[in-house]
């Protein structure tokens, strides 16, 4: 496989951002600023390692990874878990 080096079209939707997911386990959240500047930021880490370039016209990333498939979803066309900070159960007897 080789690099992928392509231009996304990112939705707006009504959320006003949305999700990119990486093959390497990576998921970035973009969101709008002012003037439809499209701004980056990482929500989960992958495999690869994530850079991004905060510019005036909108953020660059770079992914330094071997990437087989990018996925694009609107904000409103994504669903994610959501993190309990739950403690993790007792277990008599484990420490004795």
């Amino acid at each position: 496989m080789g690099d992928v080096e392509a231009e996304l079209t990112v939705p707006n939707d009504d959320a006003g951002g949305c999700w990119l997911s990486f093959s390497d386990g990576t998921l970035i959240e973009a969101a709008y600023g002012a003037g439809d500047d499209c701004r980056f930021a990482v929500s989960e880490e992958g495999a690869g390692m994530v850079r991004i370039q905060r510019d005036d016209d909108g953020d660059v990333l770079r992914l330094d990874w071997r990437v087989e498939w990018v996925t694009v979803a609107g904000a409103g066309n994504a669903a994610r878990a959501i993190e309990r900070n739950e403690p993790l159960p007792l277990l008599p007897g484990l420490f004795a």
